[in-house]
């Protein structure tokens, strides 16, 4: 039996909402005022939630990687997936799966996502010149002219086709579309190991969204592990990826471009919908 997800968790960190924060909240201490001629009593203290804290390490750490991001010529990311998904029954579920990203600065990604449980197998190609959204599963595709450039290729898919790319962030980090003066609480964890590799890990809070980074120590501050909670959906549904880099991939260019199998059908990809369910 195929089980329904109801909706999916949030899988990609939109910076733009990431950084809208509000003010916390805190229990005081409560104090029982004294009757005329009366020792005061001491203050009781309730069980007292800390005010929001930013740390200057962690914002510091932060800019620290998204300027580090920024220098990157040629990359490839290897990502493990677990994430929440809702069931029609309202039981939340955790699923896992993979993608990998191939980047060559400034106009080229390849990018691979297959998570079985929820029935997605997709690739996106971007050459420069074009941008493809193929389904593995259906045999699907759906192709348009793209803009010259990564991060504007990636404004274009999400304000024209409704596209959101899991790795939008990587784009966004250290660049003036993020907002890091508005960020409300951030605190830095300690030091533990993702595979192998030794990492920082710091909490950051926002509005909508807890989430925490482990951030890779030394000269090459890469983040390796991303978990966001999503606070105002049923069940604060989390996402967690887990990121293995590779910083001189040899790459074969022929990967950015599309090229259609046999037995793929195409169709067209219309503003702000795509015309059909099937692209997975």
């Amino acid at each position: 039996m195929k089980y329904r997800f109801s909706r999916n968790a949030r899988s990609a960190l939109l910076i733009s909402t990431l950084f809208i924060l509000v003010e916390g909240c805190s229990t005081q201490p409560v104090v029982t005022s004294p009757e005329p001629q009366v020792k005061p009593a001491p203050t009781v203290e309730s069980n007292a939630v800390e005010p929001p804290t930013i740390e200057p390490k962690a914002m510091d750490v932060l800019q620290k990687m998204s300027s580090y991001l920024r220098t990157l010529k040629a990359f490839k990311v290897s990502f493990k997936l677990f994430k929440d998904e809702v069931l029609l029954s309202g039981q939340k579920v955790m699923i896992d799966g993979t993608s990998e990203l191939t980047v060559q600065q400034p106009d080229r990604f390849h990018f691979s996502t297959k998570i079985d449980e929820a029935h997605r197998d997709q690739q996106f190609f971007y050459d420069g010149k074009t941008f493809t959204v193929y389904g593995n599963t259906n045999k699907f595709y759906a192709s348009v002219a793209a803009p010259a450039t990564i991060p504007e290729l990636l404004d274009a898919a999400s304000e024209r086709y409704n596209i959101t790319m899991p790795f939008a962030d990587l784009f966004i980090w250290g660049t003036d579309k993020a907002d890091p003066t508005a960020i409300k609480s951030a605190i830095y964890i300690g030091p533990t190991q993702i595979n192998n590799v030794t990492c920082d890990h710091y909490a950051f809070q926002n509005e909508d969204v807890d989430w925490q980074l482990w951030i890779q120590q030394g000269d090459t501050p890469l983040p390796r592990r991303l978990v966001i909670t999503t606070k105002e959906e049923e069940g604060q549904p989390q996402y967690v990826s887990v990121m293995d880099w590779n910083l001189s991939p040899k790459i074969n260019k022929q990967i950015f471009s599309f090229v259609p199998p046999k037995d793929a059908h195409k169709i067209n990809l219309v503003a702000n919908e795509v015309e059909s369910d099937n692209m997975k």
